[in-house]
């Protein structure tokens, strides 16, 4: 597991890039007064939801050091990055990106909560890890089995490794976003305003492949929710 989460999170930091600073100062993608405010409001409010699902998580997970050994100072660590795109990404070591595009939409803080409280389950739930460990076990096995060298080696090396991590995505998002309700409530957020900003925003985000895969943690997030607000209703 060292070497997976180093692996992912080397892979983390060459994909999402440099975090932008919070004033946008001197950045193609802030040229205007207007923007570098937008860029401001959004990296405060990105700093705001996050440190009080850092809260709800601490909360939940007493452990949450032991739990998630690579965290610094056992805080997630998240931030935005340049990206007209929506997106977010997370490392092994707690260190959550989040796409400038996601700024554009003005979003409400419910809504962000859960984007990032979703990056925290796989987080919490050690999917970079997995995801590392099960590429480079990939990876091996087909350097062993192709025989020789050269590019077309590398290329179907990388694909089966690609392929691996696939595998295992449609389960790990379960796992996220069940993770991700449990810190939503130990934030104080209410699930049912967490309801109704996942089905406004659904309506405005692209068809992009995170954006194909936010739908359907949205789409569950809000089942289960009404299945615990009808739970809670029953027994009073």
């Amino acid at each position: 597991m060292p070497l997976a989460s180093t692996h992912a999170d080397i892979a983390f930091t060459i994909t999402t890039g440099s975090r932008l600073s919070t004033g946008c100062e001197e950045n193609a993608s802030c040229p205007t007064q207007a923007d570098r405010e937008a860029a401001e409001r959004f990296a405060l409010q990105v700093q705001r939801v996050a440190g009080a699902l850092q809260k709800g998580a601490e909360s939940l997970y007493p452990d949450l050091a032991q739990r998630v050994p690579g965290l610094v100072d056992s805080r997630f660590d998240v931030y935005v990055v340049a990206g007209d795109q929506p997106g977010s990404e997370s490392s092994a070591n707690g260190r959550i990106a989040l796409s400038a595009g996601l700024g554009a939409r003005q979003p409400y803080d419910d809504w962000m909560a859960f984007v990032i409280a979703r990056e925290m389950g796989h987080v919490i739930a050690r999917h970079p890890e997995e995801n590392s460990a099960a590429g480079i076990a990939t990876s091996v096995i087909m350097n062993i089995l192709i025989p020789g060298s050269g590019l077309l080696k590398a290329l179907i090396s990388a694909g089966g490794s690609e392929l691996a991590a696939q595998s295992q995505r449609e389960v790990q998002a379960v796992e996220a976003d069940a993770i991700a309700l449990e810190l939503l409530q130990a934030a104080g957020f209410r699930l049912r305003d967490v309801s109704l900003t996942l089905r406004i925003e659904s309506v405005v985000v692209d068809d992009g492949s995170w954006s194909r895969s936010f739908r359907d943690s949205s789409h569950n997030f809000i089942a289960e929710a009404g299945r615990l607000e009808f739970a809670v209703a029953a027994l009073r």
